[in-house]
């Protein structure tokens, strides 16, 4: 937080998701399994993106399909930017242009 990081959570009856914002840098959106697939990823993603300073960005995993396809539809893309994690999956960097 120190790094003007803010937390947001999204509450109904009772909390669902989180996701923190720096500048551009949307991180980790989080939303409970079990509210999965109902349309709050993409109310808090699209909250999110309000709350950006800058051009917003975020990183995911190169295997991870459904968040890949929500940021896609929102209108994110791929920069080309890759984090090379050794042994481990690669992160891809996109933006929302």
């Amino acid at each position: 937080m120190n790094n003007g990081t803010k937390l947001y959570m999204l509450v109904e009856e009772e909390p669902i998701g989180v996701v923190s914002v720096t500048k551009g840098l949307i991180e980790d959106l989080y939303i409970l399994p079990d509210m999965q697939n109902m349309g709050y990823g993409t109310k808090l993603l699209l909250y999110a993106v309000g709350q950006c300073t800058d051009t917003p960005t975020l990183w995911i995993l190169e295997n991870n399909i459904n968040a890949e396809r929500l940021y896609r539809r929102i209108g994110f893309k791929e920069t080309g930017r890759k984090n090379a994690i050794p042994n481990k999956l690669d992160e891809i960097e996109f933006a929302l242009t």
